[in-house]
């Protein structure tokens, strides 16, 4: 009996251990979420209003033909862009998107594919499923920095206007709410606008200096917002995960901590039974 409270205690310690663990990092994961989420409103509010002006501006724009604007005359080369995380305990985050990137990957049969990979669980998946990286970006850590959107912003334009692809994708998760993050892949170049306004535009400076600036800050928007959408879900998801972690820790050492005492009531019960036989044996 007293063997088995030792290892209950031992069980209760580590259980302890973990649920302080697991608490640090749900913190931990809810402070980077916060910082990164007040990014994203940030920058979707710009993104929202560059897109609404250029739908507006490019039916006007007759004859003019950016590069990255330019459609494919065949969609043989491709390159796709998976963003993941480099760690784990994040819940189905980083299975959900993986799987459809894969199957992506399997039902187009492009003659010629690329992959380009953010964080370390996309590039170990792939690598180890046979599939050729053309570069990847490791050890972010769900850090969004302007470094890191300048060299993913450069090198998928470089891939476009260089021929090298004749579409680019990308495989992310869209953060809808910090509960609900669905994963997607969409198509952001070429770019592509439907052709039709109402509105009457006079340019200054001339069309062709105005859409040269707006057309590249659009495409390095809409990479801004798939990195944070990105970042959001995967601290989102750790948060809840660590939580639901966090919570079922309690409940067991909830569970334990009754069985502990109620195995001391026993061996107490039971000793105080030992002490009232004794005595009464010795009074004859």
């Amino acid at each position: 009996m007293i063997q088995t409270i030792r290892q209950v205690k031992s069980r209760i310690r580590s259980i302890e251990n973990t649920r302080k663990l697991t608490r640090a990092m749900e913190m931990v994961s809810s402070a980077k979420f916060n910082a990164v989420e007040n990014k994203q409103f940030a920058a979707l509010k710009y993104f929202f209003k560059l897109e609404a002006l250029l739908r507006d501006v490019l039916p006007q724009a007759d004859g003019y033909l950016h590069p990255l604007l330019r459609p494919p005359a065949k969609s043989e080369k491709a390159l796709l862009c998976v963003v993941a995380s480099d760690t784990g305990l994040c819940a189905a985050y980083n299975h959900n998107i993986l799987k459809l990137a894969e199957g992506f990957l399997k039902r187009n049969n492009f003659a010629h594919l690329e992959l380009i990979t953010v964080g370390r669980k996309a590039y170990r998946y792939f690598s180890r499923a046979g599939f050729k990286i053309a570069h990847s970006f490791l050890e972010l850590r769900g850090r969004f920095s302007e470094g890191l959107l300048s060299d993913v912003d450069l090198l998928l334009r470089e891939k476009f206007t260089s021929g090298a692809a004749d579409e680019v994708d990308v495989a992310y998760t869209h953060f809808e709410s910090a509960s609900r993050h669905k994963p997607f892949i969409e198509k952001v170049l070429n770019i592509e606008f439907s052709q039709s306004s109402e509105k009457d535009f006079i340019f200054e400076p001339r069309r062709d200096a105005l859409l040269n600036e707006l057309i590249p800050a659009y495409f390095s928007s809409k990479i801004r917002i798939v990195l944070l959408d990105a970042f959001s879900s995967e601290h989102a998801s750790r948060m809840i995960a660590m939580g639901e972690a966090t919570r079922n820790a309690r409940e067991l050492l909830e569970g334990l901590i009754l069985t502990r005492n109620k195995m001391r009531q026993e061996i107490i019960t039971r000793e105080i039974m030992e002490v009232i036989s004794t005595a009464e044996a010795l009074r004859g």
